[in-house]
């Protein structure tokens, strides 16, 4: 669970902040206010755009989507674990 920027309480799962992204406003589970992620979150989505950029410049499709597959995932790592909430 993630500690909400008001109360300290578990504000969502890991899940749920994995897609949270900036500019999304969501209610803590805990104390009903408003939390976001940081606006810095919008450069974890640089793996993802990167992926995507590779699978284009790439003649293998299955390297294609392994790079947007792992584009993907990083992002939502880089958003679970390194962005962190703020009061909405």
């Amino acid at each position: 669970m993630v500690k909400c920027p008001h109360c300290g309480k578990p504000a969502m799962s890991l899940l749920r902040k994995s897609a949270l992204g900036p500019g999304r406003v969501l209610n803590c589970q805990s104390c009903g206010k408003r939390i976001a992620a940081h606006w810095v979150g919008i450069l974890a989505a640089l793996p993802a755009f990167l992926g995507g950029f590779t699978a284009m410049q790439s003649t293998s499709l299955p390297l294609g989507i392994a790079a947007v597959a792992g584009g993907v995932l990083l992002m939502a790592l880089i958003q679970t674990f390194l962005v962190p909430l703020v009061r909405g």
